[in-house]
């Protein structure tokens, strides 16, 4: 079986079972799915290594997880990665916009629907990866197209590429526990994995008991002039407890 180059058009005779290739002719990277021959690019890392742990932090400094996580969460050394994504070029609301899809299975939150982030590509190629880990897509294009038309509705699809795009691994230990999280080395965008979330019964609680003290206010005060200055004195000590609940939480 022979394939065309997209780029040059030259006849490319790939080994069996052989998906990611190099035309021979004009150098072109290429991907194989299914019968389509695709554009096969990687992204350029601009985020330095030593710059991933202040990423990690901010994220898990974050309003949703437990209290003072980026101080004593215990970080790992980060490790870069290519992750493959379909992108897809779509057209809506008149302009174009390029979209992303993961090409490989992943417990990592956020990475559907992603914007392809500003930075430079180049055709995938050895000396493109430094040696780091590519990951092989898994997900036919397809699929992924699917996935993309199920949570945006209907869209004109006018280009389709395999982008590797580089990750971090940030492995990183909390009460004994690990946990995984990934930045991304070209915006800095932290994608978690399980991580430890703040728990919801505290807050819960806190608006319970709001109701019931504004609750008993407005039916043991009829005039409407005190019942708002008492509303709002109330309100100071119950923001005072939301804040200290959402500092020890």
């Amino acid at each position: 079986m022979s394939v065309a180059c997209t780029q040059c058009g030259a006849a490319i005779e790939p080994r069996a079972g052989e998906r990611l290739l190099v035309c021979p002719f004009c150098a072109t990277a290429l991907v194989v799915d299914g019968s389509l021959t695709l554009i096969h690019e990687v992204m350029v890392p601009t985020v330095p290594v030593e710059q991933v742990p202040a990423h990690l932090r901010r994220f898990l400094g974050g309003s949703s997880t437990v209290a003072d996580l980026d101080r004593t969460a215990s970080l790992e050394e980060p490790t870069l990665e290519y992750f493959p994504f379909w992108a897809f070029t779509v057209a809506a609301g008149g302009r174009e916009r390029v979209v992303l899809e993961p090409a490989a299975p992943s417990s990592l939150q956020g990475l559907q629907g992603l914007e392809l982030p500003a930075g430079s590509t180049r055709p995938m190629a050895a000396e493109a990866t430094l040696g780091a880990p590519v990951l092989e897509p898994e997900v036919p294009a397809e699929t992924a197209r699917e996935w993309l038309v199920a949570r945006d509705g209907e869209l004109t699809v006018r280009q389709t590429v395999l982008y590797h795009l580089p990750l971090y691994r940030t492995p990183y230990s909390w009460q004994g526990r690990r946990y995984q999280a990934a930045v991304d080395a070209v915006s800095g965008k932290v994608f978690p994995a399980e991580f430890p979330a703040k728990a919801e019964a505290p807050f819960v609680g806190v608006a319970a008991l709001a109701l019931v003290i504004f609750g008993l206010e407005g039916l043991l005060i009829q005039n409407l002039a005190w019942k708002v200055v008492v509303y709002l004195v109330s309100a100071l000590p119950i923001l005072g407890i939301a804040w200290l609940t959402s500092k020890k939480v």
